[in-house]
């Protein structure tokens, strides 16, 4: 496997990085730490061109790299669902590594080596981002296309693409709904029916239990297996996406395994030696004697229930996000980013740009001002207006206050448009 240098909260570690086609450059997917200060990566992978990056938002306020999250990790564990300028890395080889303790997938047909021809219930799910695209798994619910993934797969997507690797077809996607803080997602595939569906276990894993990890590894348009055994349950790790600087995000009661998952396994099922389904492939560390980490299966389908039945709480978001209509850049106090000379300005969210009939717009919110708070929570940075406007659904009114160009302090209620990103 190949490593890049990676960021885990403002400290550099080793992380799982994929080579893309010419002219683009992986990311390093989501960096993270377990409880006692072990990194990990997510299982996602990203590409993006590197011409002209700055750290912008889309019009959702949220950053279309250096996630806020990561995430994609895209992010972002990516979070690795961003990607962001960096060096190029070598291309990851050897996916899937391992004896097979699955001869046969669950449809009963032949796994052979390493990789797997079909996989029942196993789709691949490609992303494009606005500035580089993503790779990763899912897994098929329901015969008329309701797919589970991690979030982090699709997360600040502007398309997604499916494809049914047992037999084939490609379809179109959107997301029902999110719950970040679990890192889940489902997304629902246009004119899907009859699928093959993936089988569950609910029951709780078992330490000692031999399991498979499934996914698209190194984002390459092909399934691939790895074989390992669980080796702790309830399992704690601080998630961040490894181009980004921040506290990261917590996820809690995973499933460590010895599974060597890397990049595109994102989503991916974790299953027992039966072929049927117990977790959701998430996390994996970045170096040395490689550690899975998954969302036990229940608890991933316990928010997709919540997502389809449309019950929305301070966790699950169900249907599109909000959006602010501004383009963004981080500005320390005297100057954006320290870097361009604007001076007597105040830390926020510097305005790079303005969407054109969006909510900022309607507000007169102009590029050149600095978004300094939404409904009296500070701004400091283009990562918080994002977190403040995540939960947020079109329609809201929030009071956004902001210092124009001319440096004078400007506040009014803003209506927020809707995101054209997952």
């Amino acid at each position: 496997m190949t490593t890049a240098t990676a960021k885990i909260a403002a400290t550099a570690v080793a992380a799982v990085a994929l080579a893309a086609s010419p002219g683009m450059v992986a990311t390093g997917l989501a960096a993270a730490r377990t409880s006692d200060g072990t990194t990990v990566v997510d299982s996602s992978t990203i590409a993006s061109s590197t011409e002209g990056q700055t750290d912008q938002t889309d019009q959702t306020g949220q950053p279309t790299w250096a996630r806020h999250h990561g995430y994609g990790y895209g992010h972002g564990y990516g979070y690795g669902g961003y990607a962001h300028g960096s060096d190029g890395y070598g291309q990851s080889s050897g996916q899937g590594t391992g004896s097979s303790d699955l001869s046969q997938a669950a449809d009963g047909s032949t796994i052979s080596g390493t990789e797997v021809a079909s996989m029942k219930g196993v789709v691949m799910v490609d992303t494009v981002l606005p500035d580089g695209r993503g790779a990763g798994t899912g897994m098929i619910l329901t015969a008329d296309g309701e797919v589970l993934t991690n979030y982090h797969v699709v997360e600040g997507s502007t398309s997604i693409t499916v494809t049914d690797t047992t037999t084939g077809r490609k379809y179109s996607a959107s997301v029902v709904g999110h719950d970040a803080a679990h890192d889940v997602a489902v997304l629902r595939l246009s004119g899907a029916s009859g699928l093959s569906t993936v089988t569950v276990d609910r029951s709780p894993a078992q330490v000692g239990q031999s399991v498979v990890a499934v996914g698209q590894g190194g984002g390459q348009g092909s399934i691939y297996r790895v074989t390992g055994s669980v080796t702790a349950l309830d399992q704690s790790i601080t998630a961040q996406d490894e181009t980004s600087v921040g506290s990261g995000e917590q996820l809690t009661g995973l499933i460590r395994t010895t599974a060597d998952v890397v990049p595109g396994y994102s989503g991916g099922p974790l299953m027992d030696t039966s072929g049927r389904v117990i977790g959701i492939d998430t996390a994996a560390t970045s170096s040395g004697d490689i550690d899975g980490y998954a969302v036990p299966i229940s608890q991933a389908l316990a928010i997709a229930d919540q997502i389809t039945a449309g019950v929305r709480s301070e966790d699950v978001h169900v249907g599109a996000r909000a959006a602010l209509g501004v383009q963004v850049t981080d500005v320390t106090a005297g100057g954006y980013g320290g870097s361009r000379g604007a001076t007597g300005m105040p830390s926020g969210a510097a305005v790079a740009d303005v969407v054109a009939g969006g909510a900022a717009a309607a507000a007169g919110i102009t590029a050149g001002s600095t978004i300094t708070a939404v409904d009296g929570d500070t701004v400091t940075s283009g990562t918080d207006l994002s977190e403040d406007l995540s939960d947020e659904y079109p329609g809201t009114r929030v009071t956004v206050t902001w210092t124009d160009p001319s440096g004078t302090t400007r506040s009014t209620s803003v209506t927020l448009g809707t995101s054209t990103v997952a």
